[in-house]
């Protein structure tokens, strides 16, 4: 008899355009799910058994479940793979990874309730760049080999596939860039569309006052502690990553 292998399952990922992650609202609690964008796709992983199950998960239109084996993907209740778990991919809480809204404040209608998006815009000024996010693999063979004089200026935290470095002058690395923003990370070349409700989106995301917030091209996020930054050097590395790359 053939083995059952979706029984042994523990975790799903699902997949869905991201014309269409609006629908993951019903979700979106759901504090163990992380999500990645790929191109014009959303993934979300660490579904567990229960959730894969559930009427939330099989309601949602558009999407498509799987689970891993090997290194490749099988629709659920399948025993075929499908295709390959993408690589690289910057994951992060499914929380940050839906759009946030603020109330806007309108002062000629009260009574009116609206939602404004927070989004990046084209800059008209340039700002100094102050962060990289580049591969860990080119990361690690540059910093493994250069000069400690190089290195000591920089402060680093490991996100996923990638390396978040910060200070100046950066390395010679290729990734992308950011400029700094009252803690917030923003893509070199942007700005915040509405850049007076800054400051109280960030009170919002980190009353706190003790994360650094990386602000992505699709206008999700990821929040950072700052304390999870350290200083960047060889040995750092070596004890974050003891093969290397």
């Amino acid at each position: 008899m053939a083995e059952n292998t979706a029984n042994a399952i523990k975790d799903y990922l699902l997949e869905i355009p991201a014309a269409h992650k609006e629908t993951l609202g019903s979700i979106r609690h759901w504090d163990n799910l992380r999500a990645a964008f790929e191109g014009d796709t959303l993934w979300l992983k660490d579904i567990n058994s229960e959730q894969a199950d559930s009427v939330l998960i099989k309601g949602l239109p558009y999407s498509k479940v799987y689970y891993l084996k090997n290194g490749l993907l099988f629709l659920k209740d399948s025993l075929l793979p499908v295709k390959k778990l993408p690589q690289g991919n910057l994951w992060s809480p499914l929380a940050y990874t839906l759009p946030l809204t603020l109330p806007s404040f309108n002062h000629n209608y009260f009574g009116i309730r609206q939602k404004i998006a927070i989004r990046i815009v084209a800059a008209d000024k340039e700002q100094p760049v102050f962060a990289l996010l580049a591969d860990k693999k080119n990361a690690g063979e540059y910093i493994q080999t250069a000069p400690k004089v190089r290195l000591n200026k920089l402060k680093w935290v490991g996100i996923d596939d990638n390396l978040l470095i910060a200070g100046t002058p950066l390395l010679p690395l290729p990734g992308r860039t950011y400029w700094l923003n009252n803690d917030f990370l923003l893509p070199s070349g942007f700005e915040f569309e509405l850049p007076l409700l800054a400051k109280k989106l960030k009170q919002q995301i980190d009353p706190m006052n003790n994360m650094v917030i990386l602000w992505q091209d699709d206008n999700t996020y990821i929040p950072i502690e700052k304390v999870a930054f350290v200083q960047l050097s060889i040995s750092s590395f070596r004890l974050t990553y003891p093969q290397g790359n």
